[in-house]
C-alpha cells in the first residue's frame, strides 16, 4: 500500500526541499551533497560525476533535468523506463535538494578531454565488425545494446572496460545462455524472455528461438560472460583510445 502511495507522496517531499534556487547552496550545503553523492550515486556517475554505468554529470544540459526542480524531481522520483532509480525513501527532501545542488555544480566542470580521435575510431569500429551487434548511426544489429547515444548514457572509463573487460558488466537484459536441445540443436545467445515452461533466446545470427524446456537436455546461464569479444589484447592502445572516443560521441543527434 505505502509502494502505491509513493508518487502521491513525492511531489510534497520535493518541495520541501526546492524552496530555494540550487545556486544558493551553502558551502556546507554543498559538502553535504557532495559526501551523499558519493555515497549513493558514484557508484554509477562515478566519483565528480565523470560518467560510468551511468552518465557524466560534468556538462551544462542534462536530457532529463530542465531546470532546478527538474533535478530534485529525478533524484526524489528517478527516471521512469532507465536504470535511474527513485531515492525518496532513503534521503530527506533537504538532502536531495543538497545532492541536487552538489550535481548541478558539475556541469560547471570542464568536460573531460579524450586522448583518442573519433573519426579514426569509427573506422576501428567498422573494422572490427562492431555493427554485426551493435546499432549506432542508423545502422548495425540488435543482439547487443543499442549504441545511438551511449556517449550520453556511460561515461569513458565505462566504455573503455566495456571493450576491454565486456564480461565486468552485469547489463540488464543481456544474459548470456547456453541451450542444447535433446535433438542436439546447440544455441548460445542472449535470454529475451523466460517462464516455466519455455525460455527465448536471440542468437548471435539474431534470429529469435523458443525452446519447450522439457526438450532441453541442458539450460545454462552464463553468469560472467558475454557474447561480446574483448578487446583489451586485440586493439593497440592507440586504437582503443580512437574507440573510446568514438563511442563517446555518440550522442543520439547528427
Amino acid at each position: 500500500m505505502l509502494l502505491s502511495l509513493l508518487p502521491l507522496c513525492v511531489p510534497n517531499s520535493v518541495a520541501l526541499g526546492q524552496t530555494r534556487p540550487l545556486a544558493d547552496a551553502s558551502p556546507e550545503d554543498l559538502s553535504r551533497g557532495h559526501h551523499l553523492f558519493n555515497a549513493q550515486c558514484a557508484v554509477c556517475h562515478g566519483i565528480g560525476g565523470t560518467g560510468g554505468a551511468g552518465p557524466s554529470l560534468q556538462r551544462s544540459t542534462l536530457r532529463h533535468v530542465a531546470d532546478d526542480a527538474g533535478m530534485v524531481d529525478v533524484i526524489v522520483g528517478g527516471v521512469g523506463g532507465t536504470e535511474m532509480p527513485s531515492f525518496a525513501l532513503i534521503l530527506t527532501a533537504d538532502d536531495a535538494w543538497r545532492v541536487a545542488a552538489y550535481a548541478r555544480s558539475l556541469g560547471r566542470v570542464a568536460e573531460e578531454t579524450l586522448p583518442g580521435d573519433s573519426e579514426r575510431g569509427r573506422r576501428v569500429y567498422a573494422a572490427q565488425g562492431c555493427a554485426v551487434c551493435h546499432l549506432a548511426e542508423g545502422e548495425g544489429g540488435v543482439v547487443g545494446p543499442d549504441l545511438t547515444d551511449v556517449g550520453l548514457l556511460r561515461g569513458p572509463a565505462h566504455l573503455r572496460t566495456s571493450l576491454v573487460d565486456p564480461a565486468a558488466e552485469r547489463r540488464p537484459g543481456y544474459l548470456t545462455v547456453y541451450i542444447e536441445t535433446l535433438a542436439g540443436e546447440v544455441v548460445r545467445g542472449v535470454r529475451m524472455n523466460e517462464d516455466v515452461f519455455w525460455i527465448h533466446v536471440r542468437g548471435q545470427n539474431e534470429q529469435v528461438h523458443s525452446f519447450r524446456k522439457s526438450t532441453l537436455a541442458q539450460q545454462r546461464r552464463e553468469f560472467g560472460q558475454s557474447l561480446m569479444p574483448a578487446y583489451g589484447s586485440v586493439l593497440s592502445a592507440e586504437e582503443l583510445d580512437d574507440l573510446v572516443a568514438y563511442l563517446a560521441s555518440l550522442r543520439g543527434v547528427r
